[in-house]
């Protein structure tokens, strides 16, 4: 059964005052993805020297074959996020503009939490700006 939290995110914050129980938290699972889905997509691919293909390749490179850079980009947050986000099953990555400002690019992860014998249904709204930053949302 996996963790609510992170080995990292225990070690900073290691909560000796919480009560200890076996039942998950899915909020707290659900936020801990949330912020690795934040990193993740933040990360340019390269940059981790132990994981080269960790992250998602530089915003400036895929923009000057737009509109077909969506599609290229979708594709590539999918992969990233089905390599290093073990947690999440079932991953659909949708896009769906943004009328009112054309510079900011939104997709609809949706995907199951995996929380053992049972997945609960989640659902992140992530959109990125000009410069490529990621702000990624429950």
């Amino acid at each position: 059964m996996p963790r609510s939290r992170t080995l990292l995110e225990r070690l900073a914050d290691p909560r000796a005052e919480a009560r200890r129980t076996t039942r998950l938290d899915v909020d707290a699972l659900a936020d801990s993805v949330l912020h690795h889905l934040q990193h993740l997509l933040n990360t340019r691919r390269g940059s981790a020297l132990a994981a080269p293909d960790y992250g998602v390749p530089e915003f400036c490179e895929i923009v000057h074959s737009f509109p077909e850079a969506i599609t290229d980009l979708q594709r590539s947050m999918k992969a990233c996020i089905e390599r290093y986000e073990p947690r999440l099953r079932d991953l659909s990555i949708k896009y769906t503009p943004v009328e009112s400002d054309l510079l900011r690019l939104r997709f609809e992860i949706t995907a199951r939490l995996a929380t053992g014998d049972q997945a609960q249904p989640v659902w992140f709204e992530t959109t990125i700006d000009a410069s490529g930053k990621a702000d990624v949302k429950r």
